[in-house]
């Protein structure tokens, strides 16, 4: 492929299962795994969709020059958006989460669970 310029895989996913982390990262994460295992000069997106399932591809090898090199700015652009492919390097003790106040009561519970002091 062209020196720096990547594959581009695009992967429509289910927009109700990309909400669901516990598959759809460890999906992506393989998929990534993968691309990085082959050295290949490519870069997954995964996009939710309500349509069709599918998977799209930009390849630098069909696509005219001058379409590349604007394809390039945008990947680049999104890359910086995102932060992609940067190690984001805190210490967990730096780290600060807003946790909502939590009240307990003694109301019992009813047959769901839930409090009924709500």
């Amino acid at each position: 492929m062209k020196e720096g310029y990547p594959l581009i895989i695009v992967f429509y996913l289910d927009a109700d299962m990309m909400k669901m982390p516990e598959i759809i990262q460890p999906f992506a994460e393989s998929v990534n795994n993968l691309l990085a295992h082959k050295n290949a000069n490519a870069l997954a997106f995964f996009l939710p969709t309500k349509g069709e399932e599918r998977i799209e591809c930009i390849n630098p090898l069909v696509v005219a020059e001058a379409d590349m090199e604007k394809i390039n700015k945008m990947v680049e652009e999104i890359k910086e958006s995102f932060a992609v492919g940067l190690d984001i390097d805190v210490a967990d003790e730096e780290i600060e989460v807003d946790a909502p106040e939590v009240k307990s009561c003694d109301c019992g519970k009813d047959l769901e669970g839930k409090c009924k002091c709500n």
